[in-house]
């Protein structure tokens, strides 16, 4: 309140002509006793917790080394040894010894389909573990029988025919034997459907039905459907919604619920997944409003090639776009419209010549990205083959054409293969690589189609690096294992399933390959300052590990496990027999 003394001060001032000089000294006395306040604010209140006597892999700027860090408000406080750090105690202070065990950040996964993995292996007929035809008929033989006339009977995804005596998924005739009045559908994967007539007959699949570039149906030599689907996911999904009952709200938040406390078992502390549409969006907003996510989320919104006519009635109306949210959920970009056909991606052959061919005219494809850009949205396309990188970049280029995309970090996705004159163009365009590891366990497919020279050349990690492209590493899960400690191990080794080391001269330290799974994720979702390495002020998502990362054997690392993981300070998953508690 100004009062009368107030009042007869100013006046003083006003009269003496000091009022410049005094109003200096009063800003300054101001951000003295603000600044005294706040850090008051930040130094008083004891840490909710010290977490003391380890090996804490910061990945900070310098690679630093510590010993302790303390937690308050789920950020960390402090960093440092283990003295200083247990001197900021209080009497209600959680204490934990590490043990001398390793720490490193919370680790991240660029490119996971979380919700869909939960979609086809949290619900329907369980088949995992299955050895045979016999056994997958037997098992859904028993849903019949509960089963009221014309009730879909649905199955998830936990099988592979790899793992089966026959080698092979379900015939027609075989799901008609059982299934005569029930429509059957096996999901073999996200991409792949075994159905028998009765679904076919709902689905409205006939010897006249057409497949497209996104759905596929697969005929006998007589012209009729045998009951196989395949196609991109995202559409094979879609189109078996039309007979298999889909999921209520409530039933999606608790999938998701469920699958996000088996990926923070791998390490993991936050996620792009990518492929959604609106309804799986609202899911992860609804749990979000109720405070259930413990898993960081960037949501990359569903959008496939062929849908460039409706791009304008899809993307109007969204009032907000990628970077929306907070740091548990936010909007990601548009995750899919891959211009390659996933069957026969198109690769230079070296001599003007390609194997394969697109799936959708290019000038239609760049005309979708530059309408993506009008929107405001950033693309993040699935690329394989190095002549689609180059469509890809072409139309990054127009895009940037028309409204600058340096610096609102669009990203491709996969890019197995790339030559030195696209990495130039990667980091003029200010693009981000989002890599996988599937080098890891298909080397000989690799080579098979590639070629001995090109497999070698494949996921040039170190070369991106080197030249200053941010490059972030995941999973493609159910793709391949959601294991981000695979990727470490074959970042840091480049050794193969099946072919043993292919590529050595791509290899990259431990700490660079972290930091590929933990900051440079974070850099991808704009949030670098707020997470991906263990500094102060930063929110406070980090693993209490197994063994030491920077010291075991390369091979050991394959078998690191989390002890602890910890997302915001609260614990979300600890190891059974760990003795670090919750």
């Amino acid at each position: 309140m100004f009062t009368q003394n107030h009042r007869a001060v100013f006046d003083s001032l006003v009269n003496t002509g000091t009022i410049m000089k005094t109003l200096y000294i009063i800003l300054s006395v101001f951000i003295l006793l603000h600044g005294t306040v706040y850090a008051q604010r930040m130094l008083s209140p004891s840490p909710d917790a010290v977490f003391y006597n380890g090996k804490v892999v910061t990945i900070d700027s310098v690679n630093n080394i510590s010993e302790a860090f303390a937690v308050k408000d789920g950020r960390f406080l402090a960093v440092g040894k283990s003295d200083e750090i247990l001197a900021m105690a209080g009497p209600e202070t959680e204490t934990v010894d590490l043990g001398e065990h390793a720490v490193i950040p919370g680790l991240m996964d660029n490119h996971n389909h979380q919700y869909h993995v939960a979609l086809l292996t949290l619900r329907g007929v369980d088949l995992h573990g299955i050895k045979s035809i016999s056994e997958m008929i037997d098992l859904l033989q028993g849903a019949i029988a509960s089963a009221v006339p014309g009730e879909t009977i649905y199955t998830t995804m936990s099988w592979s025919a790899s793992d089966l005596l026959e080698k092979r998924g379900p015939s027609l005739e075989e799901l008609d034997r059982i299934g005569p009045d029930n429509p059957i559908v096996v999901y073999a994967t996200r991409s792949r459907l075994h159905v028998n007539s009765a679904a076919l007959k709902v689905l409205g699949v006939s010897r006249q039905s057409e497949s497209s570039a996104m759905l596929r149906f697969e005929f006998d030599a007589a012209g009729e459907p045998t009951g196989l689907i395949t196609g991109i996911p995202a559409s094979v999904l879609l189109f078996a919604g039309r007979v298999v009952p889909q999921p209520s709200l409530d039933e999606q938040m608790n999938l998701i619920s469920q699958i996000q406390i088996k990926q923070h078992a791998m390490g993991l502390t936050g996620i792009r997944d990518l492929q959604l549409y609106p309804d799986v969006m609202r899911a992860y907003f609804e749990l979000w409003r109720e405070g259930g996510l413990t898993m960081r989320v960037s949501m990359g919104l569903e959008l496939n090639a062929g849908e460039e006519d409706q791009l304008d009635a899809m993307l109007g109306p969204w009032g907000v776009g990628p970077g929306f949210g907070d740091e548990w959920l936010r909007i990601d970009g548009i995750a899919e419209y891959n211009p390659g056909d996933r069957v026969r991606e198109p690769y230079s052959n070296g001599d003007g010549t390609y194997t394969g061919r697109y799936r959708l005219a290019e000038e239609d494809f760049i005309q979708a990205i530059r309408k993506m850009n009008h929107y405001g949205w950033r693309p993040s396309i699935h690329v394989a083959g190095d002549r689609t990188l180059d469509l890809v970049l072409d139309a990054y280029e127009a895009a940037d054409r028309d409204r600058s995309i340096k610096g609102r970090r669009w990203i491709v996705e996969h890019i197995q293969l790339v030559h030195d004159d696209q990495i130039e163009r990667i980091k003029r365009l200010g693009v981000m690589v989002s890599a996988q590891f599937q080098p890891y366990r298909r080397a000989a497919n690799s080579v098979r189609v590639w070629g001995r020279q090109r497999a070698e050349r494949a996921m040039r990690i170190r070369d991106l690096l080197d030249a200053g492209i941010i490059v972030s590493g995941g999973s493609d899960w159910p793709g391949s294992p959601n294991n981000p400690f695979i990727n470490i191990y074959y970042y840091v080794s480049r050794d193969t399933v099946d072919l043993g080391p292919l590529g050595v001269d791509q290899k990259i330290t431990r700490q660079d390959a972290i930091k590929v799974m933990s900051l440079n994720n974070a850099y991808l979702t704009h949030e670098e300052h707020l997470k991906g390495s263990i500094e102060p002020g930063k929110l406070a998502d980090f693993l209490i590990l197994s063994d030491d990362i920077l010291s075991v054997p390369e091979q050991q690392i394959l078998n690191i496990k989390p002890l602890a993981t910890y997302v915001g300070g609260r614990n979300v998953y600890k190891r059974q027999g760990s003795r670090f508690l919750p």
